[in-house]
């Protein structure tokens, strides 16, 4: 049986609905009501799907919102990395608040998926 998961995402929200449905994912299988710890981490230009001044149909896609609400209802943590943020020219403060949100750097990632059961990327 599966312990843990990480789901990652690194690709830009615009255009791409990658990083979004990662977060619907993680959020669908702690909803399930298992005991499977599940994270989902952003980096590469997944992590402007959380920027504040983000606008999605400025470039025809759909709001985060409803994929935000579903993981705040199952109170799923999202992790954001930080050398992405910096290579994004965004800081904590640019982003969407969320409860369960960490900034974790490249070595805590490592960190993570060396302790962690199953791991995705999409």
């Amino acid at each position: 049986m599966v312990d843990s998961i990480i789901i990652m995402a690194d690709r830009s929200p615009v255009g791409l609905n990658s990083a979004a449905e990662a977060i619907r994912m993680g959020a669908g299988l702690v909803a399930l009501g298992e005991t499977v710890p599940t994270k989902v981490v952003l980096g590469g230009d997944a992590v402007w799907l959380l920027a504040k001044a983000a606008d999605p149909k400025a470039v025809g896609q759909d709001p985060v919102d409803n994929a935000m609400e579903m993981a705040d209802l199952a109170d799923l943590e999202i992790c954001v990395l930080r050398e992405a943020l910096q290579a994004a020219g965004l800081g904590e403060g640019n982003l969407r608040s969320y409860g369960k949100l960490s900034i974790v750097s490249q070595e805590e990632l490592a960190e993570m998926l060396a302790t962690t059961g199953t791991a995705f990327r999409l």
